[in-house]
């Protein structure tokens, strides 16, 4: 029987690609800006009701422009 071996989170980060990263990126730029806005109105972070449709939307709409971003900084 094989076993699998464990991957640590930077080399999983190291096979990513330039784009996947991007998203990733976009990803945790969506759900800071929930964050805050929940902070601004005091509302819970743990039982704030996120809507996936509407990140999705948010990550597709940012993916390109942080794309862009980063290979104009390169």
């Amino acid at each position: 029987m094989k076993t699998k071996k464990a991957q640590t989170s930077s080399s999983i980060i190291d096979s990513m690609d330039l784009y996947t990263l991007c998203r990733w990126a976009s990803l945790k730029e969506a759900i800071d800006i929930v964050g805050e806005k929940c902070e601004e109105k005091r509302i819970d972070f743990e039982t704030f009701d996120v809507k996936p449709l509407d990140l999705l939307k948010y990550v597709d709409s940012m993916t390109d422009e942080i794309y862009n971003r980063v290979v104009q900084n390169t």
